[in-house]
């Protein structure tokens, strides 16, 4: 996927110089307000733990930095209230996206998703995700469009617009790290597989940036359909 050799390259550079980019929030998490509400999904346990023999290497030479947890490893299909200190002003929406969502998800398929490969920003490392087939290009097209029919088209993705199906693992909260091994240790794992899945069910989540376990709450889950 392009967008993914793209954020490659962003990365090697920024990190070969020795300057990523570090999260100024992550330092001080407890006075961070930032709030929003995405449609998303986790990826499989058996993902999920091999997502996190990686992490754990991370871990072991890079510590201070930010990882996330198993539990908290997910896919964003669509950022319904992008997360910041505004969402106080947005979240009486919620409930009639509930009902869009209702209505669009209403008979879509599951669809699986492979998971192979890292990538990076120069502020993150992710997971790439590939899904297998066109339906969750074809959900989220749905999606939109019930949205834009009713109003809301201008709320969905506010910050980017979301094409892919990756995984953000890793988030840089200090400078002071080796950068270069960091770099080397990627690059080696540009092409392990991490498995498939399968997602028949997504959730509509309230939660803050990280989408953090402490912080998160479930709004609705949906059921996709059995089926491609």
């Amino acid at each position: 996927m392009q967008i993914y050799e793209q954020l490659w390259g962003e990365a090697v550079a920024a990190l070969a110089l020795g300057r990523p980019q570090v999260d100024p929030h992550l330092s001080d998490r407890a006075h961070d307000w930032r709030r929003g509400v995405s449609l998303l999904f986790q990826p499989s346990p058996g993902v999920q733990a091999r997502i996190k023999l990686l992490l754990d290497e991370l871990a072991a030479e890079f510590p201070g930095q930010y990882f996330y947890r198993p539990e908290e490893l997910h896919v964003t299909v669509l950022s319904l209230i992008s997360a910041s200190e505004d969402w106080r002003n947005q979240i009486r929406e919620v409930s009639r996206f509930k009902v869009l969502l209702r209505e669009a998800l209403r008979g879509q398929p599951n669809f699986e998703i492979s998971f192979r490969g890292v990538t990076a920003a120069p502020n993150a490392v992710m997971i790439q995700g590939f899904p297998v087939g066109e339906a969750l290009e074809k959900l989220r097209g749905t999606v939109r469009r019930a949205f834009a029919q009713h109003g809301f088209g201008d709320r969905l993705d506010r910050r980017y617009r979301n094409v892919t199906a990756h995984l953000t693992a890793m988030r840089f909260a200090r400078p002071d790290a080796n950068w270069q091994r960091l770099l080397a240790i990627l690059t080696a794992h540009r092409e392990t597989r991490f498995g498939n899945g399968r997602v028949s069910s997504l959730q509509l989540v309230w939660g803050d940036w990280y989408r953090s376990t402490g912080n998160l709450r479930i709004l609705e889950e949906f059921r996709l359909e059995n089926g491609d």
